[in-house]
């Protein structure tokens, strides 16, 4: 355990690691346990979108991911005979980044491990949470340890994203609400031979159902099959279920479907899986937070399910190590629940659209009557979406503006969007963009106010690329997103930013 550790991190995979990461790059030296008693070798979820790259930037692995993954740059429907049907580019999503990195989730938490050692944090495998209790002003933590050893934690907070059987979630007496979609379906990383370029994704939508495929490195792919029939579900259930039938299931699914338009070469894992729709109507509770899969299930077909926990974890950790250098009022904490509570129902919402689409391919290859193609100005927002682009915290009480005589703002970046060039914004703390002030104008007095928590920028690039028509400020926060807004430049804008600031932050 970190010397003096107040925060336990349940669960080390992705949205765990990313929690510990971004804690310790924020100062904070969490605990994270695991119950497995080693790192896993299987693909599970793949896609890192390009909203998800920029936040990994910011915690410095951005560019090992595109070193270790296929870049997937479309989208593609095809038919069983891999003719192509349709397409979506992510060109023009308007991301730093408009490509998807394809790799598989050990190779994910590999990297965020690795990340995590460098900023002098570890990963206790073998010990599984049995227990949180609240304690005071904490929480008591029963332990269980590989080998049969019990004992306790009292930590200050928790932060729970062991998955979908969440210990954290118990505790909290909530449950994940939704529906769980029909049928089954089967997931596999897989060698095949076929004629599907490797720039991108295709679904391969067929009379007897559909066959998902995206590449991963090593001319490998990861393949989901689903809408398994009468007959499949019969075998798999003769064959005793397992990851060995479902693997003789996916080789057998994957040419019947495709008439052999693919063939599987090998298969590396395989499993059997169901897909879901579920949310919890609290992701906070006392001294404790949902990530990840704890928190929202989606169907994978969207490929946001593992971005959004890595996109919980960023929004967390930076308001958490607030709170612990005492440095936050009560409104900053309570935040978490507010966005990142909406922006999973958004995320479920993007993954439901592209689920029907999918099962509407599926149902155009049963009749032969073709859906009416989504409005141009539809399919850029659903691309946007799925890349991880949209998010929006505009409804936040962490977001303000301010407009005076003669300021004029434009439509976006509006408070509560993505900063669109946040990748260029070092360090974990807010920055103040401060567009026409002069020397001598109150921004130094401001900052020193401040010191510790604002980084004052004095900007001399496009106003427009920060949502404004010309001199004024923009804070954007430590996530990345805007926080305010005040035009144009001067005293009563630093005095509407210092207002802001002061109800979620305590100046030096």
């Amino acid at each position: 355990m970190p010397a003096g550790a107040e925060v336990l991190v349940v669960g080390a995979g992705p949205s765990g690691l990313m929690a510990a990461l971004e804690l310790a790059r924020h100062g904070v030296a969490a605990r994270l346990v695991e119950r497995a008693p080693a790192p896993h070798r299987q693909a599970r979820a793949t896609a890192i979108q390009p909203g998800t790259l920029e936040i990994l930037a910011a915690a410095g692995v951005a560019g090992r991911f595109l070193d270790a993954s296929e870049h997937l740059e479309f989208a593609r429907v095809v038919d069983g005979d891999l003719r192509p049907l349709s397409e979506s580019a992510l060109a023009g999503t308007g991301g730093h980044w408009e490509v998807q990195c394809s790799l598989p989730q050990w190779r994910t938490e590999q990297i965020l491990a690795g990340r995590l050692a460098e900023l002098g944090g570890t990963v206790e495998h073998g010990v599984t949470v049995v227990s949180l209790e609240p304690d005071g002003d904490g929480v008591l933590a029963g332990l269980e340890y590989a080998g049969g050893r019990t004992g306790t934690s009292r930590v200050r907070w928790v932060v729970g994203a062991g998955g979908a059987h969440s210990v954290t979630r118990e505790s909290l007496d909530e449950e994940l609400a939704g529906q769980t979609y029909p049928g089954q379906a089967l997931a596999a990383d897989v060698a095949v031979s076929c004629g599907l370029p490797r720039d991108g994704s295709a679904l391969i939508a067929t009379a007897a159902g559909y066959v998902l495929l995206a590449p991963l490195p090593g001319q490998r792919w990861i393949t989901f099959v689903g809408d398994l029939d009468p007959a499949e579900k019969a075998w798999l259930s003769a064959a005793g279920g397992g990851p060995q039938a479902a693997a003789e299931l996916v080789r057998r699914a994957l040419e019947r479907r495709t008439g052999g338009a693919v063939t599987v070469d090998d298969i590396g894992w395989a499993a059997e899986f169901r897909m879901h729709r579920r949310l919890a109507p609290h992701l906070a509770g006392p001294r404790r937070f949902l990530l990840g899969d704890a928190g929202h299930l989606s169907s994978p077909f969207g490929g946001e399910g593992l971005n959004s926990g890595l996109h919980d974890a960023s929004n967390l950790a930076w308001k958490l190590s607030l709170e612990l250098r005492g440095r936050a009022r009560p409104d900053l904490l309570a935040s978490y629940q507010a966005e990142r509570g909406a922006a999973a129902q958004h995320v479920i919402e993007a993954s439901d659209q592209v689920h029907e689409l999918a099962h509407g391919a599926v149902e155009t290859a049963r009749t032969g009557v073709a859906a009416a193609p989504l409005p141009s100005d539809q399919a850029a927002a659903l691309a946007r979406a799925r890349a991880m682009l949209d998010t929006s915290y505009a409804a936040s009480p962490l977001t303000g503006e301010f407009t005076g005589p003669g300021g004029s703002v434009r439509p976006s970046p509006a408070p509560g969007e993505r900063y669109p060039d946040r990748v260029e914004l070092a360090g974990p703390r807010h920055h103040l963009l401060a567009f026409g002030l002069p020397p001598g104008d109150g921004l130094d007095e401001l900052g020193r106010r401040w010191r510790g928590l604002v980084d004052v920028v004095r900007a001399d690039g496009d106003p427009g690329r920060a949502g404004l028509r010309g001199p004024g400020l923009v804070l954007v926060r430590p996530d990345g997103y805007v926080g305010f807004r005040a035009a144009p430049a001067g005293p009563a804008a630093l005095a509407a930013l210092d207002e802001h600031l002061n109800r979620y932050l305590i100046p030096a």
